[in-house]
């Protein structure tokens, strides 16, 4: 019970009488009990911002006319900063473990962690774990380790705590991490509202820093029993590339658009990270829908200003591979041919990233409702001979793969089942998301009254 009664995301929901009564329950109703009281502290996604906060605000301990003020000041737009400074007026024997608090606590769920057979999910993903030598572990980001609330001269700024959580129970378990990922768009809206040019390259080259030092430091104390280190690759950069094309009908880098921020400007940031790179660590470019023939001539084009600039930081080109079954089988052959081509002129490793194939908004519309078009028994087999089909095209072209990661696990656990509900809503095309029960995105199906039907 320790591991649970240490996770800041139950903090205050067992007391020690609550624990107590775990000794005369058998584990596996322990653990469900746990999970559960996990799902409670969470909200659905399509909350409105106020339940959110409420949500968050009631864990801190905070008094009633403090959590009043600062929703005020939340809702009136105040900074963080001014926010941070209230707290700490207030609270100044114990601010620092609340804005801790707040960076640990997640208020809102996403992909589906509220639903009532999700812990048999995660019993299906930790049965199958022996199948997998690696494990992506996606809270490096900048958003995750920065916690805003504290001044920049603070020592509790960076915060590693979901990424050791992340990484021993890698270590527990004999595998070894790719971290995803030090630059990420994600980061630009949470991190960098009105901020400069300046400023920006200035967070971002401490966050690099800091993190290249926790990366050195935690390889060379967790090592396997062959002398591998746990971290063996990190996402150096991720979808620098816009997904949409601009009026010019050009894909573009993200950062020179928003930011004024080159790429020149992002290899010198990450000079750090190259100068002082883990023994034994692989650096990766990742981009997603290089199978779109432009995309692709754009994130080359990116990687080669990248590998001018810097040559040496990028070890491997990381092809996302998130696609639906409306992607062709000559979109994905085009694809392998050109990166072979970089694979033998530029020496650069490939590896699929984050492979998954499942339904798109067009293809749901399909099978759900009263009169499908197509049963989710044929959606399974379809799905079976089109991996097998891009297997054949991959082997065909010859390249050597680093590695391929699946992305979902499982049906339940999907980005792409969250997305496709979010955005049919949002278009009227349904009225409840529970009218889409999944898009088959998962490597192990777990639908099985679907799959059955």
């Amino acid at each position: 019970m320790n591991s649970y009664s240490s996770c800041d995301q139950l903090k205050g929901v067992f007391e020690k009488g609550n624990i107590a009564t775990f000794i005369n329950m058998n584990l596996e109703d322990a653990k469900r009990k746990v999970f559960k009281s996990y799902q409670d502290t969470l909200v659905p996604h399509n909350s409105d911002s106020g339940v959110v906060l409420d949500n968050l605000l009631g864990r801190l301990g905070l008094k009633q006319e403090d959590i009043i003020m600062i929703k005020k000041m939340y809702i009136n737009k105040n900074s963080i900063k001014e926010i941070s400074e209230y707290i700490k007026n207030r609270y100044p024997s114990n601010y620092g473990e609340i804005f801790k608090q707040v960076h640990h606590f997640i208020s809102i769920e996403r992909d589906q962690n509220k639903l009532p057979n999700l812990y048999d999910e995660f019993v299906l993903i930790n049965d199958n774990l022996s199948l997998f030598d690696t494990l992506l572990v996606a809270s490096f980001k900048p958003e995750v380790v920065i916690n805003k609330l504290f001044e920049d001269t603070s020592k509790d700024r960076f915060d590693f705590y979901f990424v050791k959580r992340d990484l021993n129970f890698a270590y527990k378990n004999n595998k070894q991490v790719r971290l995803h990922s030090f630059l990420t768009k994600g980061a630009n809206e949470r991190l960098f509202i009105n901020k400069t040019k300046e400023e920006i390259l200035k967070i971002l080259s401490e966050y690099v820093k800091t993190t290249i030092d926790f990366v050195n430091d935690y390889n060379s104390t967790h090592k396997f029993d062959d002398g591998t280190p746990v971290i063996k690759a990190i996402d150096l950069f991720n979808e620098i590339v816009s997904f949409k094309k601009n009026e010019r009908n050009e894909y573009e880098n993200i950062w020179e658009m928003r930011y004024g921020i080159s790429i020149e400007d992002i290899c010198n940031v990450f000079a750090y990270a190259k100068e002082h790179k883990p023994k034994g660590v692989n650096y990766l470019y990742n981009e997603p829908f290089l199978e779109d023939d432009k995309r692709r001539e754009k994130v080359l084009e990116v990687l080669k200003s990248i590998n001018s600039i810097s040559p040496l930081l990028i070890d491997t080109l990381g092809t996302q591979m998130h696609i639906t079954f409306s992607t062709s089988n000559e979109q994905i052959r085009k694809c392998f041919k050109d990166l072979k081509l970089l694979q033998d002129v530029e020496n650069i490793n490939i590896e699929i990233t984050e492979f998954d194939l499942s339904l798109g908004e067009k293809e749901v519309l399909k099978i759900i409702g009263d009169n499908p078009q197509i049963s989710y028994t044929q959606i399974y087999d379809l799905k079976k001979d089109k991996i097998n089909n891009i297997s054949t095209i991959i082997n065909d072209s010859m390249i050597k793969l680093d590695g391929v990661s699946y992305w979902s696990l499982t049906d339940n656990i999907d980005c792409n089942l969250e997305r496709v509900r979010t955005n049919l809503l949002k278009k009227g095309e349904i009225s409840n998301i529970d009218e889409v029960p999944t898009v088959c995105g998962g490597l192990f199906p777990s639908f099985d009254k679907y799959v059955n039907t």
